[in-house]
């Protein structure tokens, strides 16, 4: 069986740039996808779409 670190596609938690909440749960390729990935998302704290990036 794979190790976490070494799988690719793990899960990767998105948080609002404006409150820092971490609102999502998502997958993302790393092959595809090396750097952060930056999502336009809802944010139910702000009532708002703001910008959504990706934590470690």
């Amino acid at each position: 069986m794979a190790s976490k670190s070494a799988d690719v596609r793990p899960k990767i938690t998105l948080a609002c740039e404006v409150c820092k909440e971490r609102n999502y749960i998502t997958k993302k390729n790393r092959r595809n996808d090396p750097d952060r990935l930056q999502l336009k998302k809802y944010c139910s704290r702000c009532n708002a779409s703001t910008n959504h990036r990706e934590t470690r």
